[in-house]
């Protein structure tokens, strides 16, 4: 086998018009070798008609949606090169795949790499990025590979909207696990899996992948309270099944932190919109952190979902009872919603220690 054959996999549960855009640019901007791996995750919407369509492509229809760690499975079992998946909802520029792929043979540890993005949790993202074109993402794309050139950060967490694995790991680790069912976390499951095997997660500083960003979540019609109670199960799922060292989570906690800095400072530059993204993305990278979950709960409440700030302050209370703030604006919003007793009773269950 070529070691330097990639197997790009995209998984796509409808979102038509977003698959043609990413499918195009791989087309254009993709250079040898690569395979392309379509997997149409149970699509009504003419994704599958379009997938036929793509001339060499292996094309697998699934029947139904497997989620994404199932549909990514799909692709990695007919996978004969280093797996790359990447989303629906991505269009990338010139020179993406030699970048990424150049990152990724450096070294052997490297069992797994990522590019930078405009729209991504963590440390890979350019924040403030403004791009409104094909033609402003390869210029900017190119910037960005010029400046950085052939760098790399190691981190412990890469996001699973691009990913290009060592196909040795993968034959190491195994696959995706499909118990976090549609998605969320399943990404964060394989990079502990990764890094438990001895192998390093590195991002691709002079790589760049534009990210719309959750259109299949959209187009499922998962958003609000159904968003948020998909993070909080699959995140109750992820901290069960691994139980993570403090020396584990210490990046995760860092980067929420600055996200939470982040999240504040546009608050009060009077950028809610900005600020409940940010604290969510917090929540993602460090779900066992409490101070996000009481800062959007403050936010929440003052753009009028009281419900909300409720579920978040008893987050954040489960998360650490001697948060005396979210203790206080429990107690608060009990009031307002006439469920003292049960801030009391709960409160109770939960006594104040370090955390």
């Amino acid at each position: 086998m070529d070691e330097r054959l990639v197997s790009i996999i995209i998984p796509a549960h409808n979102a038509l018009e977003y698959c043609k855009q990413c499918i195009h640019t791989v087309l254009i901007h993709s250079t040898a070798p690569y395979e392309l791996i379509l997997v149409d995750n149970g699509s009504n919407d003419g994704v599958a008609d379009l997938f036929d369509s793509i001339s060499g492509a292996k094309v697998i229809h699934t029947g139904n949606n497997l989620g994404f760690a199932g549909g990514v499975n799909q692709g990695i079992t007919v996978a004969t090169g280093h797996p790359l998946l990447l989303n629906s909802d991505t269009l990338v520029p010139e020179g993406w795949l030699d970048r990424l792929r150049n990152a990724l043979l450096r070294d052997d540890h490297i069992g797994m790499v990522g590019p930078r993005s405009n729209c991504v949790s963590g440390p890979q993202l350019i924040d403030g990025l403004q791009l409104n074109s094909l033609e402003e993402i390869n210029f900017f794309s190119q910037k960005l590979a010029l400046a950085n050139h052939e760098k790399c950060t190691p981190v412990r967490r890469l996001v699973g909207f691009c990913m290009l694995i060592r196909n040795s790991a993968v034959a190491e680790v195994g696959q995706f696990d499909e118990s976090f069912g549609i998605g969320n976390y399943e990404d964060d499951d394989y990079c502990i899996r990764i890094l438990r095997a001895g192998y390093e997660l590195h991002i691709a500083e002079d790589a760049f992948v534009f990210h719309y960003g959750s259109r299949t979540f959209q187009e499922m019609g998962i958003s609000g309270t159904n968003w948020e109670t998909l993070l909080t199960n699959n995140a109750a799922l992820f901290e069960n099944k691994w139980q993570l060292s403090p020396h584990e989570q210490i990046d995760s906690y860092q980067q929420a932190h600055i996200l939470v800095d982040k999240a504040r400072q546009a608050l009060a530059s009077d950028d809610t919109k900005s600020a409940i993204r940010l604290y969510k993305e917090a929540i993602q990278l460090a779900p066992r952190y409490d101070i996000p979950y009481n800062d959007l709960a403050t936010v929440v409440f003052q753009l009028g979902d009281v419900e909300a700030a409720f579920r978040y302050l008893q987050r954040a209370v489960t998360l650490n009872p001697a948060n005396e703030d979210a203790c206080s604006n429990l107690q608060e919003i009990g009031h307002i919603l006439n469920r003292e007793q049960e801030v009391m009773d709960f409160l109770s269950t939960h006594p104040r220690s370090e955390k």
